[in-house]
C-alpha cells in the first residue's frame, strides 16, 4: 500500500504544480501580452507618422525645386 500512497502523493504534487503553471500562463496571456500588443501598436503608429513626415518633407523639397526652375 505504501507504493500506492507514494504514487498518489506524487500525482497530487504534479497536479498542484500543473495548476500553478496554468495560473501563471493565464496571467501572462491576459496581462502581459495585452500590454505588449498595446506597445507594438504604439510603435507602429509612431513609425507611420515618421514615414509620413519624411514623405511630406520630400514632397515639399520636390515642389520647392520645381518652383525654382
Amino acid at each position: 500500500m505504501t507504493d500506492i500512497n507514494k504514487l498518489d502523493e506524487k500525482m497530487q504534487e504534479v497536479d498542484k504544480r500543473l495548476a500553478l503553471v496554468e495560473q501563471k500562463l493565464e496571467i501572462i496571456v491576459t496581462n502581459h501580452l495585452a500590454h505588449m500588443q498595446t506597445d507594438v501598436n504604439d510603435i507602429k503608429r509612431m513609425f507611420k507618422w515618421g514615414v509620413g513626415v519624411v514623405f511630406a518633407q520630400l514632397i515639399g523639397v520636390i515642389v520647392a525645386l520645381a518652383l525654382m526652375l
